[in-house]
């Protein structure tokens, strides 16, 4: 009998029988992992580079669209106006035009830069509809601030020099005065340059909306091709689970657990503690917290970008309007302010554009002083701030602080103040409208209070 046990016991399965297919599964398997995971960090890598050229080409195009609309508005300003009420030649426009010729987002320049972007074909033929309609624009423009240069002679300045104004033909140099100011109107105003305007906004809206459409359908793709892997990783994970149950506890506690339970902090998008489990685990674990801190980190970068003026660090236009958006439509009541540093021109012209940015820090120090983180920059000289829920007393008093805060800073800044009980009554533009207004009868008798 003890013969025949012993034989028995020596014809079953051994430890070392097992374990080797048990080690090479796992191996394979740990392969299978690490793979997975570097893949899944190419594919993340990929979808943010995807996400951060749309991006860039999206502010490329609409960078051609802004600064066409900034060269129209100011050309047909300074058409329209070309005098001032004290009988100079109206230069604020063209110091505004001056400046955005010499930023690199004109029709040709953006073009050159997208022929080496990864976009469509039709992407790129809108762009450059676009972009020939802004040439055409601007050269519409300098020919109407010809004609009005012919009968308003332009100061001798350096930023005015330096708008490429062409030579007028004979015929329109022979025109009279009238005539030449109703050919420059026509030049900005007239059909065929409004159809021009209408070409650059229907062609680069068109091309940043397939663009989107390009970046999202890759964006959709490599997202596929990430969960894809995922599944792999979670497969393998539950394979290794199984084979490990009951034989080797220590190796499920130490990587099928924290898999398990990273599952549940990826779902809350939590960050994963990178001290648990065996080195692959702690791999994957690393690797998605770097892909989280690089996208939070990203939109940081981006939401900062498009909503905090970079002089000043107060928001900016945009964050003023989504912030208006945020508040509601009733239910409170509300004080616009709109604020104009005074006398920035001068200050520029005379002690130069860094003493003009301290002075531009300076009132933003003062407006926010004493109308609390509700203050935005608007751009140049104008800022703004929103007061809620409050009395017009409240109101008169923060003006009046304002106003001796100002005097210590030691600057002059023109105010405009609108005021409704309850915001459902009126619209923010209003409020805007009327502000403004009141800020510019207080700027102009600063003015005149100068002399």
């Amino acid at each position: 009998m003890k013969d025949i046990k012993k034989d028995q016991a020596a014809g079953s399965v051994s430890v070392h029988t097992v374990v080797p297919p048990i080690i090479i599964v796992l191996s394979l398997l740990h392969i299978l992992i690490i793979v997975t995971i570097m893949m899944i960090n190419t594919s993340s890598s990929q979808l943010s580079k995807i996400m951060q050229d749309s991006a860039d080409y999206m502010n490329d195009a609409t960078g051609l669209l802004a600064g066409s609309s900034l060269m129209s508005e100011t050309s047909i300003n300074f058409v329209l106006m070309p005098i001032t009420e004290t009988g100079e030649v109206n230069v604020y426009p063209l110091a505004a035009y001056s400046n955005e010729l010499k930023l690199p987002r004109r029709g040709n320049q953006v073009m050159e830069r997208f022929q080496t972007y990864d976009v469509t074909q039709e992407a790129l033929s809108l762009l450059s509809t676009a972009a020939d309609s802004a040439t055409k624009l601007m050269d519409a423009q300098l020919h109407a601030m010809a004609l009005v240069n012919a009968v308003h002679p332009l100061p001798d300045v350096d930023f005015l020099n330096s708008i490429p104004l062409p030579a007028l033909t004979e015929e329109q140099q022979a025109m009279a005065d009238e005539e030449k100011m109703a050919a420059a109107k026509m030049f900005v105003m007239g059909s065929v340059y409004s159809l021009n305007k209408q070409s650059v906004s229907t062609n680069v809206t068109g091309c940043v909306e397939l663009i989107r459409a390009n970046s999202s359908v890759k964006a959709a793709q490599t997202a596929r091709t990430v969960q894809q892997l995922r599944t792999i990783l979670w497969i393998a994970t539950v394979t290794i689970m199984l084979i490990l149950i009951g034989t080797f506890i220590v190796l499920y506690t130490q990587m099928i657990y924290p898999l398990a339970d990273f599952v549940k902090l990826i779902s809350a998008n939590q960050t994963l503690d990178e001290r648990k489990g065996l080195r692959e685990v702690r791999l994957l674990a690393i690797a998605y917290n770097s892909l989280v801190k690089r996208r939070d980190a990203l939109d940081s970068i981006l939401r900062s970008a498009a909503e905090t003026d970079a002089l000043t660090n107060l928001p900016n236009r945009y964050r003023f309007e989504q912030y208006m958006l945020e508040s509601g439509e009733s239910g409170y009541s509300v004080a616009v302010l709109l604020f104009d540093i005074n006398y920035l021109k001068q200050t520029n012209d005379t002690q130069g554009h860094l003493m003009g940015d301290k002075l531009i820090r300076t009132a933003a120090e003062c407006i926010s002083s004493c109308f609390g983180e509700d203050c935005f920059r608007f751009g140049g000289d104008e800022f703004a701030a929103v007061v809620k829920n409050c009395e017009p007393e409240k109101i008169d008093q923060m003006i009046q602080k304002f106003r001796e805060t100002e005097k210590q800073y030691n600057v002059s800044i023109s105010l405009g103040c609108a005021y409704t009980d309850e915001i459902g009554k009126t619209t923010v533009k209003k409020l805007l409208d009327e502000a403004d207004k009141k800020m510019y009868e207080h700027k102009k008798e600063a003015h005149e209070a100068m002399g």
